[in-house]
Formats: C-alpha cells, sequence, structure tokens
C-alpha cells in the first residue's frame, strides 16, 4: 500500500518521498520560537499557523499516536532574477493534499498532511477580516515548523537534503502521517 502511495506522490511530482518512523521525527520548542522571534510575518496572520494551531506539547502528543510518515519534497530551480522560493510551496501543498487523500483511501484513516511554510491558499487569510472560519478547511495544513518539527534536522536524519542558503533550486518539504 505504502509503497502505491510513494509512486502516486513520484507521480505527481515529488522529488523524494521517504517512508520515516515517527520517532525520527525532531520535533524542538525553539522552531515554533523562531516564529516568534523574529516575528513572522504569518505569525497571528494565518489560521495554520501559531497561535492559532496546536500547541507543540499537543503536537508531541499526537505524533506519539502515529509510527510512520512519508516525508516528501520537491524542488524547483528559481531564477536568480526573481525572489519567488515560495512559488513552489503551492505544489508542495497540492501534493501533501494528495497523498493524504491516497493514503485515507488506502486504508490509513487517520492520515495527516503537513506542508512546508505557511499555508499560501488565499492572498489574505480569513483571520485579517477578524473571521476565524477558513475559506478552505478541507485543503488549509498546518507546516511543519508550526508544529515545532525541526525541518532540517528531520529531513538530515532521514537521509534527505534541505540546502541553506537558497541558490538556484529551492527545496519544499512536507510530511503526512500515517498509521
Amino acid at each position: 500500500m505504502l509503497e502505491r502511495i510513494k509512486t502516486y506522490l513520484y507521480e505527481n511530482g515529488a522529488a523524494g518521498v521517504k517512508l520515516v518512523n515517527t520517532a525520527d521525527i525532531i520535533v524542538d520548542d525553539r522552531v515554533r520560537l523562531k516564529c516568534q522571534i523574529p516575528r513572522c510575518d504569518s505569525y497571528g496572520q494565518n489560521l495554520m499557523c501559531p497561535p492559532y494551531v496546536a500547541s507543540v506539547a499537543e503536537f508531541r502528543t499526537y505524533l506519539s499516536l502515529f509510527s510512520r510518515a512519508l516525508l516528501l519534497q520537491i524542488s524547483a530551480s528559481i531564477e536568480k532574477t526573481t525572489d519567488d522560493v515560495y512559488a513552489p510551496a503551492n505544489k508542495l501543498h497540492d501534493l501533501v493534499n494528495r497523498g493524504e487523500k491516497a493514503a485515507f483511501e488506502a486504508g490509513f484513516r487517520f492520515a495527516t498532511g503537513l506542508i512546508g511554510g505557511c499555508c499560501r491558499l488565499c492572498d489574505v487569510c480569513v483571520i485579517a477580516t477578524g473571521s476565524t472560519k477558513c475559506r478552505f478547511p478541507f485543503k488549509a495544513r498546518p507546516s511543519m515548523e508550526a508544529m515545532g518539527i525541526d525541518v532540517i534536522a528531520t529531513t538530515e536524519k532521514a537521509g534527505c537534503v534541505v540546502t541553506f542558503p537558497i541558490n538556484d533550486v529551492v527545496t519544499w518539504t512536507g510530511l503526512i502521517l500515517i498509521d
């Protein structure tokens, strides 16, 4: 089943997909602190970002209920003349949602996807208007970072590559919790 999901993810644009044990997902409170210091422009401005998502402690509890996850990455070339390293994030978001749905349909009823970076489904999140009702509740996903996941340490532990600073290629990483 998982091999079919991995193949599906590759066929739909993943540059890499690894099955990992959730014990190898590094959760660190300092990652969440970086949402606040220096303050990320999405902090308090996006329903899928802090302070509107589960706390790091709550996420640790949720994570402990899973034993495996699919770590997936997409990569894209970026031109030096543009600074749009965020454009491929939408592709990752879509791929995480597709993978979560494929996992659910394969019998993994608790499959839960997390994206890289903040949710960018809307140009301006409804929270800016005072609403807490998401326009896309079945598509919006919180980021790995919002949950306190150290994406760099987790990807390195899984044998994947994330390079900073970004030069010619940007790599975005997502996660689908599976059990």
